[in-house]
């Protein structure tokens, strides 16, 4: 018996040792990265998405002192690292942003400079970083299509008959016309959260899923189009993980059509935790309730 509790302490003490202590519990904390990931519709949208927005002008007053009130909320969370939709060579600097002013805001409509210069700006960090990714001259042998390969996909539902299925799970119509009405009643932080918090970011990623049912026998045309979107976004994570530093706070401006990725892959690495948006937009949206459009 005496033998059996001594094993039993044994191994209890062998427990306690490994779990972490008060101390070892805040390091961990204050050297995770926090990420917040901002999916936006195009404010200057070049229309090469299968389903475009006609945003309004963002240069209106109306406009801007929304996204002055966005930046505010933005700020609140203490970023020390802006990332946009933008490229640059490594160590990926944006070479964009040393050029920024207010003028700027009065040139460029694109909401990498609407809401991520600005961001920047207001939370008093020079640390911004152009993370998009695009296949090199090298790549583009093989990738003809780049990240995003729908002529295949679209000519395979065309042969095996599947067109209304694709259709169907990439149409968005309806939601793109319900969101272009709305411009006139919502604000920009309102608009925002449609992407963040609403149908667009269910739809944006259910489509990623169900395309993978298109393929037949070693053709696969759904399946390789959501990889290759897959390796985009993890290409776009793996550059912000190379310009963080343990305990930084981080706010990605991107396409709506890159949130759902972007959010898993924080979730689901170690030392990354996402930060909701949502509440930041909601509080911007209530602090703009009330001001005259």
């Amino acid at each position: 018996m005496r033998h059996f509790f001594l094993s039993l302490f044994a191994v209890l003490a062998a427990a306690c040792s490994t779990t972490p202590g008060t101390d070892e519990l805040t390091k961990r904390d204050e050297e995770t990265v926090r990420v917040m990931v901002l999916g936006s519709y195009h404010f200057a949208n070049p229309g090469r998405d299968l389903n475009n927005v006609e945003a309004d002008n963002v240069f209106s007053p109306v406009r801007q002192r929304e996204l002055e009130q966005l930046a505010k909320a933005l700020s609140s969370f203490g970023p020390t690292v802006v990332a946009v939709e933008g490229t640059a060579e490594p160590p990926y600097d944006d070479p964009i942003f040393d050029a920024f002013d207010d003028a700027m805001l009065q040139s460029d409509p694109d909401e990498a400079v609407q809401i991520g210069y600005r961001l920047a700006s207001e939370a008093g960090t020079y640390r911004v970083y152009a993370i998009d990714e695009f296949p090199s001259a090298e790549e583009q042998v093989h990738l003809p299509y780049g990240y995003f390969p729908f002529p295949p996909l679209s000519s395979f539902a065309e042969e095996t008959g599947r067109t209304e299925d694709l259709e169907r799970i990439t149409d968005l119509s309806a939601f793109t016309r319900n969101f272009e009405e709305a411009q006139s009643t919502m604000t920009i932080p309102e608009l925002l959260l449609l992407y963040n918090d609403g149908e667009g970011s269910e739809r944006l990623d259910d489509f990623y899923w169900n395309v993978t049912t298109f393929g037949e026998g070693e053709n696969q045309p759904g399946p390789e189009l959501a990889a290759f979107w897959f390796l985009r976004n993890a290409k776009i994570f793996n550059k912000m993980v190379q310009v963080t530093r343990p305990g930084d706070r981080v706010v990605i401006v991107y396409g709506a059509g890159h949130g759902a990725w972007l959010r898993e892959l924080v979730e689901k690495t170690d030392g990354y935790e996402l930060e909701p948006v949502a509440p930041y937009l909601r509080r911007a949206a209530h602090e703009l309730e009330g001001m005259s459009r």
